[in-house]
C-alpha cells in the first residue's frame, strides 16, 4: 500500500510531471506531480506531500492507459 508514498521509491520507479494545479492556480507546469510505481500498484501524489495520494491497482491503471492512449492518439492524427 501507499505507506510514506513518496519517500522511499527508487528512480526507477519514480516520475515527477510538472502539471498545473486547478485550486492553487499558478502557470503551466507551476506543480509537481510524482507518479510512482510500489508493487501492483500505481499512486499519483499530487504537490508531492504524500498527503493526499491517488491509488491505482492494476486493472485501473489499464484503464488509465488506454484512456490516454486513446485520448493522445486522436490528437495526434
Amino acid at each position: 500500500m501507499a505507506d510514506g508514498a513518496t519517500s522511499r521509491a527508487r528512480p526507477a520507479n519514480r516520475r515527477a510531471i510538472g502539471v498545473t494545479c486547478a485550486v492553487h492556480k499558478g502557470p503551466r507546469g507551476f506543480a509537481n506531480l510524482v507518479v510512482e510505481k510500489q508493487g501492483s500498484e500505481i499512486i499519483f501524489d499530487p504537490h508531492v506531500t504524500g498527503e493526499c495520494v491517488i491509488i491505482f491497482d492494476e486493472d485501473a491503471a489499464r484503464i488509465l492507459f488506454n484512456t490516454l492512449g486513446d485520448w493522445l492518439g486522436e490528437w495526434l492524427r
